[in-house]
């Protein structure tokens, strides 16, 4: 029998985790990996600054691109994250909009790049959730407007089998998961997070934080299809290596991670 997912799911996670959430990825690079998108950005020659930030957590990542010269907008299914964000760069002139990228957008306006970054592809759990999210960022790409993706590979899942620790003044978690084979949905993954962090001005008081992700693995067919069926077309796909750089493709068994990139059709 195929295991429910729960729409709400990111929503819910990511509510959670949103109060601690830049303590938890304090050790993200976000200029080395910036370096890494802004160059895909520009090789697919996108015909403006405008960009759509889906995904966007607690802002870093919007605030990064706006310092690259890009003209921002950031968007996320987590009220929690929007909050922080909108809070921590209140005097920066960026807009922040609680929005679930699987209904259509309702703010006016296109953009010329859309990030979908940190997993936000294989948290549409479903195939079919996948198609509704790529079809509403293909609605508001401009012609020749570029999508750049992230996903986890089988590799990557693979590793996230193990318990990973994360320990910061404050802030101790630890994370693993497994493929939903036993529940007869083998290509989902369940992720549980329990985090533990120190209440502020009670030092020796600690609240205990359960935190379940539930992913999808995409191949990079069903991701092609899905972005046909949008009015975009993949130009390229590159895997992460472990220094950092990418190659020319993905390998689902070497590969920790595949970067996509997309085109709008013009005239689609």
């Amino acid at each position: 029998m195929t295991a429910t997912i729960p729409t709400d799911h990111a929503a819910v996670a990511y509510d959670a985790t949103a109060p601690f959430y830049d303590l938890l990825s304090q050790g993200d690079d976000y200029t080395v990996f910036g370096n890494i998108l802004e160059t895909l950005i520009k090789r697919a020659d996108p015909p403006g600054n405008r960009l759509l930030d889906a995904g966007c957590g607690t802002g870093r990542s919007t605030v990064a691109f706006a310092e690259r010269g890009f003209d921002p907008v950031g968007v996320d299914i987590s009220a929690g994250m929007i909050g922080v964000a909108r809070d921590k760069y209140a005097d920066r002139g960026i807009e922040f909009h609680v929005h679930d990228l699987r209904l259509p957008f309702t703010a006016s306006g296109s953009y010329d790049v859309v990030l979908c970054m940190s997993d936000i592809a294989n948290y549409l759990a479903d195939k079919a959730h996948l198609t509704d999210a790529l079809a509403s960022i293909g609605s508001v790409l401009r012609p020749g407007g570029v999508l750049v993706f992230d996903a986890n590979t089988s590799r990557g899942y693979t590793l996230m089998t193990s318990t990973h620790v994360y320990e910061y003044d404050g802030l101790y978690a630890t994370m693993s998961g497994r493929f939903l084979t036993r529940e007869g949905d083998p290509k989902r993954f369940r992720m549980v997070m329990n985090a533990f962090r120190s209440i502020p001005g009670q030092p020796d008081t600690w609240r205990r934080e359960r935190v379940e992700h539930l992913q999808r693995h995409h191949s990079r067919a069903e991701f092609a299809a899905a972005l046909d069926a949008g009015g975009l077309d993949l130009v390229a796909a590159h895997g992460l290596e472990r220094d950092g750089s990418l190659s020319d493709s993905v390998d689902e068994e070497a590969h920790t991670k595949g970067l996509y990139v997309a085109k709008r059709r013009s005239g689609a």
